[in-house]
């Protein structure tokens, strides 16, 4: 359970309040022919602003499932792919050559 502070979530508030919208500048016309400058403001919806900085996951998150590693060796951290993996980043470095132990 995450535990939440109330000063915290109420500077997230007050933080939140600043960005309501935003103004872009913009000529308007008027009857007599004349040309004034003026702001066109676009408001935020304030659910998306609340949403901000936050994660939806889609909790299918299984790193195993997607090992894309080019050559397999081990699970994914354990001690035998470091090691496998260090020891084939030195090789690539030795070579010269700009490529990956994975696949894109």
């Amino acid at each position: 359970m995450r535990q939440t502070f109330p000063i915290i979530e109420h500077a997230k508030r007050v933080a939140r309040s600043c960005f309501l919208g935003i103004a872009i500048p913009c000529e308007l016309s008027t009857v007599d022919g004349g040309v004034i400058i003026g702001e066109k403001v676009l408001k935020f919806k304030k659910s998306t602003v609340a949403k901000i900085g936050k994660h939806k996951s889609d909790g299918r998150h299984n790193v195993a499932a997607e090992d894309k590693m080019i050559v397999p060796v081990g699970k994914p951290g354990s001690r035998a792919r470091i090691e496998d993996l260090a020891i084939q980043y030195a090789t690539i470095e030795a070579s010269g050559s700009e490529s990956s132990a994975f696949a894109d």
